[in-house]
Formats: C-alpha cells, structure tokens, sequence
C-alpha cells in the first residue's frame, strides 16, 4: 500500500508520525529517507509520540548512531548520516536489534536496497516541495497500517 500525505508545518509532521506510532505492534521497521532538514527526526518524534514515548526525550542520535527508547513497544532510533557510503561496505547496526521491538532509521538511504523488500518495513520517503510543503510518502505491505 501506497500512502501520500501532505505536511505545511512540523507540528504536521509530527502528527503524521505520530499516527504511524499509534498503529504499529512492535516489530516494525521504519526506513525514513529525505534530504537534510526535510523533517526525518520530527516525523520519527511524532512515531515516538504514537508509543507513548516523550516527545522532549527523543533527539537524532546523529553522534551515537542509535539511541534507545522504553514506550509501549522499545523504539531503536538510528541515524545513518556520519555512515553514509560507508555503510555498504561494513556490517549494518540495524541488524541486531530487528525484531527486538520497532526501528526506526534516519538516512536510509544509506541502507542496501534489500533492506527495504524485508518483513516488516514501512518505507518513508520525505520531500520538500518548492512551497516548503513536504510531501511524506509511505510504502509498506503491512495490512495494519492504514491512513485516510
């Protein structure tokens, strides 16, 4: 299933996330892709938001490569920018903590694309249109997940 939704602000953003959030069991994996500042960490706040996690808690794990969060489902929040290219030619992070509750990854377009055929996977790509508007779009096979 294909789903296009619109944001003019990130409070948008963050809801759209946070509906995400709302509807996921725990073993999902959220590869989110977009150009610097297109509003990655915000939306993956709002998912985090869904889980009942603090907002105020969550930050880009851009240093640390992945910060842990405790909400209804654990959150595993990863930032893959510093890896870039890199990231191909070594063991990915990710792969330990899929299954061990819902991932989340920033930059994934860093990820080998056989990351995004995987069980599981809700694909977002993030988009800034020419008004600033951003366009979010979510690819996923996941029945549950449903948007109106």
């Amino acid at each position: 299933m294909d789903f296009t939704l619109l944001s003019s602000a990130p409070e948008n953003t963050l809801a759209c996330g946070r509906q995400l959030g709302l509807q996921l069991r725990g073993q999902e994996i959220i590869l989110v892709s977009g150009d610097l500042g297109a509003g990655k960490t915000v939306f993956i706040k709002g998912i985090a938001s869904g889980l009942g996690i603090p907002v105020q808690e969550v930050v880009s794990p851009s240093y640390v490569l992945m910060n842990q969060y405790e909400g209804i489902h654990p959150l595993f929040h990863f930032d893959l920018y510093r890896l870039g290219g890199l990231l191909g030619a070594r063991e990915n992070p990710i792969d330990e903590f899929i299954g061990a509750g819902v991932v989340a990854v920033e930059w994934a377009q860093f990820v080998r694309p056989d990351y995004f055929s995987l069980t599981g996977v809700i694909a977002v790509d993030i988009a800034t249109l020419a008004d600033s508007r951003r366009q979010l779009r979510l690819r996923t096979e996941l029945s549950h997940i449903v948007f109106s």
